[in-house]
């Protein structure tokens, strides 16, 4: 309902003005108010449980929402683009300027504190279409700014061309806004690789490093809505037991998840020692070393994060196997 008012509003200070850079202002609380209703949509999706066809959740629907997004705002901004040429060429006519100001003075006020609200609401349920609605809304109000400014300039110095021109401003800056928001969600829905939440994970990995954590590799991540799911190859001694990998499992999920605050779930696939791992195992009173400890290699990001590798060889491995 707030952006519903402040749209209505924008539209009311357009009507008195018949100012450009006013209607460029209202296009964009336009796309405000549909793109508000699919995140409406969106968070209901996102929040069912995962089914039998979705077994990993219903998450990424949010991504999705946020390229709608992103998309609705490079049209508003080749709409507006259209219309200031056609001001300019036409020639632009003002009137009630100070009025005008006013409104828009009002709604972009109005967008701040929804923008901001909305932001902190999606940080603290890790939503991105939550998130992403919240910085386009304060987007709008610098989007209004500029308006407010173009508008002032034109009070001021009683030339109307800087109506036009201040919406061919706002059609750029939104279009870059749109062009981000779009390459996001793109980005979340081909579960590009996040690199600021890899490092928190290797961070916590080599912190809570135990000496039967020998070796970890092959560290990815992705995101589906909230849920955080993790793969980790992990080597560990070739003669521990079920109850002690078990143990291990716990442990590793509880800092790789930790390291994010997300729920969410890791897989790891435990990979048995072997000899060429002796010199950089600590673990004491090993009854299978052969070669002494040299040092223990550390877990880096680089380490972490490369392929799979052949138990004895230590070979790459190709990530997609071909079938037999």
């Amino acid at each position: 309902m707030g952006a519903v008012a402040i749209l209505a509003t924008k539209l009311l200070a357009w009507a008195l003005t018949g100012s450009t850079a006013v209607l460029s202002d209202a296009l964009e609380s336009f796309v405000n108010v549909a793109a508000g209703a699919i995140l409406l949509y969106s968070l209901y999706l996102s929040s069912q449980p995962a089914d039998r066809n979705h077994p990993y959740g219903h998450g990424k629907v949010e991504f999705f929402s946020a390229g709608v997004e992103g998309t609705l705002i490079a049209l508003a901004a080749v709409l507006i683009a259209i219309e200031a040429v056609r001001a300019l060429i036409a020639g632009p006519s003002l009137r009630s300027l100070d009025l005008g100001l006013a409104l828009v003075s009002a709604a972009a006020a109005g967008n701040a504190l929804l923008g901001w609200y909305l932001i902190r609401v999606g940080r603290s349920a890790h939503s991105l279409a939550l998130v992403a609605d919240g910085k386009h809304l304060l987007t709008d109000v610098v989007t209004s700014a500029g308006v407010i400014a173009g508008l002032a300039l034109v009070r001021v110095t009683g030339n109307p061309v800087f109506d036009p021109l201040v919406a061919l401003a706002v059609a750029a800056q939104i279009l870059w806004t749109g062009w981000r928001l779009t390459r996001q969600a793109v980005g979340g829905l081909m579960d590009e690789a996040d690199l600021a939440t890899l490092r928190a994970m290797v961070g916590a990995l080599a912190s809570r490093r135990q000496p039967w954590w020998i070796d970890a590799h092959s560290l990815r991540a992705w995101r589906s809505g909230p849920v955080e799911h993790v793969d980790l190859h992990l080597v560990v001694p070739r003669y521990f037991d079920a109850d002690q990998l078990h143990e291990i499992d716990r442990e590793v999920e509880d800092a790789l998840l930790g390291a994010v605050g997300r729920p969410g779930e890791a897989i790891v696939h435990f990979d048995p020692c072997r000899p060429r791992y002796c010199s950089g195992c600590a673990m004491p009173a090993c009854p299978v070393r052969q070669a002494a400890l040299e040092a223990q290699r550390p877990v880096t990001f680089e380490r972490a994060t490369r392929g799979d590798e052949s138990l004895d060889t230590g070979a790459p491995v190709p990530r997609v196997r071909a079938a037999e």
